[in-house]
């Protein structure tokens, strides 16, 4: 699979966060913003009434009140808007699709405004979805790379903000072509946002990202046996789950870990930002002997991370904001994404300490699949070489066996003594002329290939269509259930 390049020109909207309020106070520098902006027309609609069409969002999810006709076990189905909207207090809910921000008080729709820009879907600068809350405030805040004047702003997450429209120091606007993912208001309305907030004000961003609606399938037939102490099948499109054992129990889960280093990276630090690296740390090796600096880009520095797991990669770019900020800001993304079995103690996966479910992360897979595909198109590149800022070249190579398939999206291998193996991947599978994206996770695997493949291989020979999508089970017998 090919993998694209991404060069910007940096012109507008990214400024720095100068307040880290989740679990610590930790100064930020200054992030600079990218010509990558979806604009969107503005058709008012009443907030509490806004709901998903489609099932497959890459945010918060839960079980569905009601079965999947494809499994008698349960769906893995998406939180709306109206879900998030709590009984008292002030709330925020920013709806990417129909670009409308809506504020709540005590659950009831006081007011609504037109979002202008967000960042540009299939890009690293795609606003993010999910749930947070306002981090910081600033009225007249301006962005010392470019000198550009960002008014009400109000941070959310790392580098995305909600604010007003931008202007250079002469006072001419930002052209509407630039963004880095904020969630641009009009000057003026960005003000009554602004003044309706109050720093801990929750904030629900909401997008279906890239997920479309499929047919419902059926298995015929239970896997066999696998090694993994706890696993899951599921369809990224769907939510249905197929096949799961244990999927709710925390483990750990080594290297995969770095799945959410990269996308906390890429939000928190920027794609195109400059970090420095000794030489020797570049191959992961026990003894770096050779410290002689190389600077790259931070976009680069995520082939050796994810391609090769190196743990020095990790380190380094959690050095970037300090171990301690980088990691809060981890925990607080897999809270965003409502992965609330999940915790991270470091940005390498060394750690025991550092675990998850195969249901939160197939919340990670679906929001890296739908959001920031890029990450997977990473994982999926056998080899790559990347260029220093001195010139230098250095190749990696992926350790992911199924980097070489053509049916392998994406995905993340681990192992440590405490986790055994572990893998968070994803495949296109055809089913009946349909391509599914099915997501396989495994952990505490003896052979996180062997799984994996056994996996795969057993929901491409047992799915099929469901003749009669009301009633599966009149169309071909259920599989046996897998106790939950």
């Amino acid at each position: 699979m090919s993998h694209t390049e991404y060069s910007f020109d940096w012109k507008a909207c990214y400024f720095s966060a100068k307040v880290f309020f989740i679990v610590a106070a930790v100064g930020f520098g200054i992030q600079v913003g990218l010509p990558y902006v979806q604009l969107s027309p503005y058709t008012p609609t009443q907030g509490a009434q806004v709901v998903a069409t489609q099932t497959a969002s890459a945010i918060p999810v839960a079980e569905a009140a009601t079965l999947s006709t494809t499994t008698p076990e349960r769906v893995l189905a998406a939180i709306t808007i109206p879900e998030t909207i709590p009984p008292t207090g002030k709330f925020i809910a920013a709806d990417l699709v129909h670009m409308v921000l809506y504020l709540y008080q005590d659950g009831t729709t006081t007011a609504e405004y037109p979002i202008l820009t967000k960042g540009k879907p299939g890009t690293p600068w795609e606003t993010p979805s999910g749930y947070y809350s306002i981090l910081s405030k600033q009225k007249d805040f301006v962005n010392g790379w470019e000198q550009v004047k960002m008014p009400y702003s109000m941070q959310f997450y790392g580098n995305y903000f909600i604010h007003g429209w931008p202007t250079y120091e002469d006072g001419t606007p930002v052209d509407s072509s630039y963004s880095g993912g904020c969630i641009r208001l009009s000057t003026e309305d960005a003000a009554k946002v602004f003044a309706f907030a109050d720093i801990g004000t929750g904030v629900f961003v909401y997008d279906t990202g890239a997920a479309t609606s499929a047919p419902p399938l059926i298995v015929t037939t239970s896997p066999l046996p696998v090694s993994a102490d706890a696993y899951l099948v599921a369809d990224l499109d769907t939510g249905d789950v197929y096949a799961e054992h244990n999927a709710e129990e925390q483990l750990p889960i080594a290297s995969v870990t770095k799945l959410m280093t990269a996308l906390v990276a890429n939000e928190v630090i920027m794609f195109d930002r400059s970090v420095t690296v000794p030489r020797g740390e570049l191959h992961d090796i026990d003894v770096a002997t050779d410290t002689t600096p190389e600077t790259f880009k931070v976009g680069d520095l995520l082939y050796p991370l994810l391609m090769e797991s190196n743990n020095s990669i990790a380190d380094t770019l959690a050095a970037y904001w300090g171990k301690g900020a980088f990691v809060s800001w981890m925990n607080s993304q897999a809270k965003a994404l409502d992965m609330a079995s999940t915790t991270f103690v470091d940005p390498s996966g060394v750690s025991a300490q550092n675990v998850s479910t195969p249901d939160d992360l197939y919340r990670l897979a679906v929001y890296l699949a739908n959001k920031k595909s890029f990450v997977w198109k990473i994982t999926s590149t056998p080899e790559k070489a990347i260029t220093a800022d001195d010139g230098s070249s250095y190749t990696f190579n992926n350790f992911n066996e199924f980097s070489a398939s053509s049916t392998f999206i994406g995905g993340k291998v681990g192992h440590t003594d405490a986790a055994n193996d572990t893998m968070v991947s994803v495949f296109s599978v055809p089913i009946d002329g349909e391509v599914r994206r099915i997501a396989v996770i495994v952990l505490n695997s003896q052979n996180y290939t062997t799984d994996t493949q056994a996996l795969v291989d057993w929901f491409t020979q047992s799915a099929s269509p469901a003749i009669n999508a009301a009633c599966a089970s009149c169309a071909a017998p259920q599989y046996q259930k897998i106790p939950l």
